[in-house]
């Protein structure tokens, strides 16, 4: 017990630290997600570090896994702009974890801008299986809220009089791992 509460504080006080790093004037938002956080194994315990059928991978959140990289590096140059993805991860958003059903990890081109495209890779157990859809779209960004195990949440946005208004249009999209592909209920906008 006093183990897991010192886990707890610890990842409270990382969570306190990090909550300082939003950009100026705009306060942090805190990322909810209806996913359960990996526990560690107790010392001496013979419970693997992988959860993921895979040796070497560890559970949890990492969008800078060389998985996603190799991802990122077989998609073709974006087709409007000719443009290359981005193999920095810290630009990536998503929720990329080797023990998800089904995950993503959402990159933007090369020097991008707020509306630049970007693709949503999805991966199935650490797996990647393809984009989340044929066309690359601005202003996408990853919807926790409606994430769970076997289900990636996305939003994208149409926007209004302005790129940066909030008149603009927001369209939800899931993405389900049903037991052998990715379903798409609805559909992101035309």
């Amino acid at each position: 017990m006093l183990r897991c509460t010192v886990i707890v504080a610890a990842i409270l006080l990382g969570a306190g630290q990090l909550a300082g790093c939003g950009s100026a004037g705009e306060p942090a938002k805190p990322v909810k997600t209806n996913r359960q956080a990996p526990v560690a194994a107790p010392p001496g315990s013979t419970a693997a570090a992988s959860q993921s059928g895979q040796p070497g991978q560890q559970c949890g959140v990492n969008l800078g896994s060389p998985i996603v990289r190799s991802a990122v590096s077989r998609l073709p140059a974006e087709s409007v702009t000719g443009a290359r993805w981005s193999t920095e991860s810290r630009s990536y958003t998503g929720d990329f974890d080797t023990c998800a059903t089904l995950s993503v990890a959402i990159v933007p081109i090369e020097k991008a801008t707020a509306s630049s495209p970007e693709h949503a890779l999805l991966f199935h157990k650490g797996e990647y299986i393809g984009t989340a859809t044929p066309k690359a779209y601005g202003f996408t960004a990853f919807d926790p809220e409606h994430t769970t195990d076997e289900t990636v949440g996305l939003t994208y946005k149409t926007p209004g009089s302005c790129d940066a208004c909030p008149d603009g249009t927001y369209t939800h999209v899931q993405f389900r791992w049903d037991g052998t592909h990715v379903q798409m209920i609805g559909a992101p906008p035309s």
